[in-house]
């Protein structure tokens, strides 16, 4: 498969990410967390071109899992490196001629983003908190039908913002809701030696967060 040929350089990415986050806890208020959600994705409408001709890629609703870790540097403020998967299985593709149904493809992205975050506390047991992200997303055409199999990926420029609310359960663990909001720049690809084009793509994902301060 074409999409293993870029999988280890993306790990070495996060890798030195991840080290460069790794940073001594301090404080009550300071210190390393982990932080995990996960959750429905809805991804907006998308241009694509195949060869000559364009048309409107519609995926079907799908899921993201998302991991991390950050650093607080006092008791609003942290920075944080988050990755994960972005799946939807794709629809069809409608033009001017009509549409083009799909059922075993897929659209996904692994983002690898460096986010700021600020919290707000509410009262003794709620926080509130909103935060963005710049970075990159591994994106990755799937096609498995009966016309065309093959994939292939292409690293993209993305950003995200977060917003979200957590309970406090213990000192050190809190569970919540939260959004997440992904966008990447065009991306292109190679299916069976025709040149494939999806422009940027809008992902919004509703789910469950939780966080854990070491």
């Amino acid at each position: 498969m074409k999409v293993k040929t870029h999988l280890a350089e993306i790990a070495g990415v996060c890798a030195v990410l991840t080290t460069a986050l790794v940073l001594p806890a301090g404080a009550a208020d300071t210190g390393l967390y982990f932080n995990a959600d996960a959750g429905a994705n809805w991804a907006q409408d998308a241009d694509i071109s195949v060869g000559g001709g364009s048309g409107n890629l519609k995926t079907d609703i799908g899921f993201r899992f998302s991991a991390g870790v950050g650093y607080n540097l006092n008791k609003n403020w942290g920075v944080e490196f988050d990755t994960g998967w972005v799946w939807n299985s794709i629809d069809k593709i409608k033009d001017s001629g009509g549409s083009t149904s799909f059922d075993d493809s897929s659209f996904s992205h692994i983002p690898f983003m460096v986010n700021v975050i600020y919290r707000y506390p509410l009262g003794a047991k709620f926080e509130t908190y909103i935060g963005g992200g710049v970075g990159g997303a591994y994106s990755v055409l799937d096609i498995d039908e009966d016309f065309a199999k093959d994939d292939d990926g292409d690293v993209v420029f993305a950003w995200q913002a977060i917003a979200g609310v957590r309970y406090n359960i213990s000192e050190t663990m809190s569970v919540g809701v939260g959004y997440k909001y992904l966008g990447t720049t065009e991306g292109k690809y190679d299916i069976e030696g025709e040149s494939v084009k999806i422009d940027s793509v809008n992902n919004h994902t509703f789910g469950a967060v939780f966080n854990w301060k070491f």
